[in-house]
């Protein structure tokens, strides 16, 4: 009977931690309509799954604590003192999770809704501290049950007014046209090339070695720097905050992937950080399916088209594929990774996946290029990003340990090669540019070695080759040339969501009040800031642009 007792207090105390779990999923899903019902299965869900962890530790827990104080305790089968002390180490717990995916996922919320979360955090903190206080003034003060009663009450209190002020919290809707202005004749050129993963980690030991002539061309002759990026670290957020000069607490693009839990009707969006949520997969307890989620604001792309400027744009998201390389791939691949030739073939094909796709996407991207001969051309390359993950650990050993010398002199050069197949694309088109136009080369986002818990990690879920990631938002880089761009300027303190803007200054259209991101007018000479002042709007949702009749 008393092992009944326990398991029933256990089970409450993972019904309780997945409560709490289900206020995360719902906080950082911030394109879902929470309801009752939803919150409902979603806590249905996550105790099946974590519920079940929680009460089996919180079970083993009361006999490991009574076996080192050396006596029993007694039990009811709805026992104050288990519950409040167990609730109290489950809210710690929580609030770790809590503030660990807070801090990430901040660019989903705004400054509003980060006020809410930290209330909470202090909530949840306060909770820890009153259900140890209640548990000790019990015994202290003759087992008086006053002391749970408050506890349970404040606890059942501040969780309804969280629980409240996510019901109350809803997707916003698009707001009306309320105006227009006439849409402008625009002459002005740009080339935009994004290549995944470049670091100046790299890019300036290889240009000082006088191995990428090209980048170094930008270096000498245009403005450059470090381009700050931001978590959640995915390309399509990425990308969609590049386009709109937004973070996705405005653009609401987050994911490209939802998922179904068995059990919910809802899909989510976003999954928790830290402890391992989308591994249920591999149980069948939840399925993945792609989508191409909608966009919810108007980006760079549609103001281009409503003032009639033609452009070329190809990026995220795509899937790398080795299908059918032409001869003309095959004898690039062949010059420039040579010292593949007798590497294990998961390496090859790791490298020559993600060259493959790049250079028959540039090549497809350049022969439209000279047929439709757009104003803007944009593409999105990540075959170098691929390549970085598997083979950082060759080029920063001391990072990693026990790694062969012969396996260091053998693929250390791989990364440096891809950085010189990056540096002849570069070549090609700054060679055709144009008096009236500027090419700009950036990386959302830079590559960084794995810590050693991610590692172990990663050598848990059968990736123990992975060595490098971007989860933490490594800093990007970010070229800028062309005749009205300052040469040899180090840039300093430019944000990815400063593209847009910038390049609506640039075209001499004007940028929203709305946007996240500013116009960094450092980039370019006096005189054409002098007759290029910046123009303002007030939303590019509230404003319609209408060409002159």
């Amino acid at each position: 009977m008393k092992l009944l007792k326990i398991a029933v207090n256990s089970l409450i105390t993972g019904l309780f931690f997945s409560s709490l779990l289900s206020l995360l999923i719902s906080d950082i899903n911030i394109n879902l309509v929470f309801n009752l019902r939803f919150f409902g299965k979603l806590t249905l869900f996550l105790f099946i799954t974590y519920g079940l962890l929680i009460s089996l530790f919180a079970f083993l827990l009361f006999f490991t604590t009574q076996f080192f104080l050396g006596k029993k305790f007694k039990i009811a089968i709805f026992s104050p003192s288990f519950l409040c002390l167990s609730f109290s180490f489950a809210t710690a717990l929580f609030l770790l999770i809590f503030r660990g995916n807070i801090k990430h996922f901040s660019t989903l919320f705004d400054d509003h809704v980060q006020k809410i979360f930290n209330l909470q955090s202090l909530l949840f903190l306060l909770a820890f501290f009153l259900g140890l206080l209640s548990f000790y003034s019990y015994y202290r003060y003759r087992k008086k049950i006053i002391f749970f009663l408050i506890y349970f009450l404040l606890i059942g209190g501040g969780l309804s007014l969280l629980f409240l002020q996510r019901f109350n919290s809803s997707v916003p809707s698009l707001p009306k046209k309320t105006a227009f202005i006439e849409a402008k004749n625009v002459n002005r050129k740009i080339t935009i090339i994004g290549l995944e993963g470049l670091t100046f980690d790299f890019l300036i030991p290889l240009t000082n070695a006088a191995k990428l002539p090209n980048f170094a061309w930008f270096m000498d002759n245009g403005s450059w720097g470090k381009l700050e990026s931001f978590t959640p670290n995915e390309p399509l957020v990425l990308l969609t905050s590049f386009n709109t000069g937004k973070y996705p607490a405005k653009h609401h693009r987050v994911s490209l992937y939802k998922y179904h839990l068995l059990g919910v009707s809802k899909a989510i969006e976003i999954t928790p950080r830290f402890i391992f949520f989308r591994q249920w997969s591999k149980t069948g307890l939840i399925k993945i399916t792609p989508q191409n989620p909608p966009l919810t604001t108007v980006d760079f792309w549609k103001i281009l088209k409503d003032n009639n400027i033609s452009f070329l744009k190809k990026d995220w998201p795509y899937e790398p594929t080795l299908a059918n390389p032409t001869p003309k791939a095959e004898k690039m691949f062949n010059l420039f990774f040579q010292e593949l030739k007798f590497a294990p073939p998961h390496l090859v094909t790791i490298v020559k996946q993600a060259f493959y796709h790049d250079f028959t996407y540039e090549d497809e991207i350049h022969q439209e290029r000279n047929k439709s001969h757009p104003q803007i051309i944009y593409f999105f390359l990540n075959g170098l990003n691929m390549v970085e993950s598997f083979f950082y650990k060759y080029n920063f050993p001391d990072l990693f340990g026990n790694i062969a010398q012969e396996d260091i002199n053998k693929y250390s050069p791989i990364i440096e090669k891809y950085y010189q197949y990056y540096d002849q694309i570069i070549g090609k088109y700054l060679a055709s540019l144009k008096e009236d136009e500027i090419l700009i080369i950036y990386s959302p986002h830079g590559i960084e070695a794995l810590p050693l818990w991610k590692r172990f990690v990663e050598w848990l879920l059968g990736k123990s080759q992975v060595s490098a990631y971007h989860e933490q938002a490594p800093e990007g880089v970010i070229f800028f040339y062309g005749r009205e761009i300052n040469r040899g300027k180090n840039i300093e303190g430019m944000k990815l969501v400063d593209a847009t803007p910038t390049l609506l200054n640039y075209l001499g259209l004007p940028v929203g009040k709305d946007m996240d991101g500013i116009v960094n007018n450092s980039i370019f000479v006096d005189e054409f800031k002098r007759e290029n002042p910046v123009l303002y709007i007030s939303s590019y949702q509230e404003i319609s642009i209408k060409n002159p009749q």
